[in-house]
């Protein structure tokens, strides 16, 4: 089931084009990552998903509802979110800043009530009973902040650049918190500007530049593109990769008919060897070790030369 799904997404500020006819797709228990430089439109899309913004052009869908229709305002009671900053009053405790939102929301939480979703973000209500949010660091806040977001029992959670500016022990706090969310069944969207942040808690990526959505894929797969490979081309892949199966037992590659690539523990000698003495003509066999953050510049970079 799609929880969101974008058709042509676009959104214009006079002649500033921020969002460009963007098409996106978030599955239910997905953590999906949105990530782009600052400037991409990120936080734009967000804000159109959330109702903050209407497009200019394109629509969406949300829970199967879309955004044309009347029904889309019962849909956004499935979803809460932080767009751009966290809204905490630094006076307060934590028991009393969700309380104060609660009440804005039109809900009437008991002490129970409000302790359990202090712990359902990793805080331990009893120690920070009479800390006023001030004093918290900027990991305790932003989980904070989530706990702010579960008032309303949301099936689908915004967050907008969530880790930006936590020290390493904030961030794994975060995550941590996110992760836990998600097995009980909450999906999430999670933009930022830095790859490395996202890698280790979606399990779905979006690279967004210039407004623009340039792909989604799995993480899983992204990780695949990213391994250590050889790279062949040839004419004739499929004969290089029946031979390659048959004599050095090739079982995981990948081909777009053009360039084999070759993930298996195999020597780049071996695999010349092979297919000289088959008599394969080969254009170029190099062994290539992408990291992720070159994935991700390689796409960054072909859309700035479009």
């Amino acid at each position: 089931m799609l929880v969101l799904e974008t058709n042509s997404l676009t959104k214009k500020y006079k002649e500033h084009l921020a969002v460009d006819h963007v098409n996106m797709h978030i599955e239910k228990g997905d953590i999906y990552g949105f990530v782009g430089e600052n400037g991409a439109g990120k936080t734009t899309i967000i804000r159109l998903v959330c109702g903050l913004a209407s497009p200019s052009e394109g629509d969406y869908n949300l829970f199967g509802i879309n955004s044309n229709s009347f029904e889309i305002l019962k849909a956004r009671e499935k979803v809460s979110g932080i767009v751009e900053a966290v809204s905490l009053t630094p006076s307060l405790t934590a028991a009393n800043n969700i309380r104060f939102q609660a009440t804005l929301a039109g809900k009437k939480l008991t002490d129970e009530e409000i302790n359990s979703l202090i712990s359902r973000v990793g805080l331990n209500p009893k120690e920070i009973e009479e800390k006023k949010v001030g004093s918290f660091s900027l990991g305790m806040r932003q989980r904070l902040g989530i706990a702010l977001t579960l008032i309303n029992e949301p099936e689908f959670i915004i967050l907008d650049e969530p880790m930006n500016g936590l020290d390493p022990k904030g961030f794994v706090e975060v995550r941590d918190t996110i992760v836990e969310l998600n097995k009980q069944g909450i999906t999430f969207l999670i933009s930022s500007h830095i790859l490395s942040e996202l890698e280790k808690v979606c399990t779905k990526i979006g690279f967004i530049s210039h407004g623009k959505l340039l792909k989604e894929l799995p993480i899983k797969e992204l990780h695949q593109q990213s391994k250590p490979r050889i790279e062949i081309e040839s004419k004739d892949i499929d004969e290089v990769v029946k031979v390659l199966s048959n004599k050095l037992g090739l079982k995981s590659y990948e081909s777009d008919g053009e360039v084999l690539s070759i993930y298996d523990s195999i020597d780049i000698n071996d695999v010349m060897k092979c297919l000289v003495k088959n008599s394969i003509t080969v254009l170029n066999i190099s062994k290539k070790e992408d990291t992720i953050e070159t994935y991700y510049m390689k796409l960054m970079g072909g859309n700035n030369n479009a």
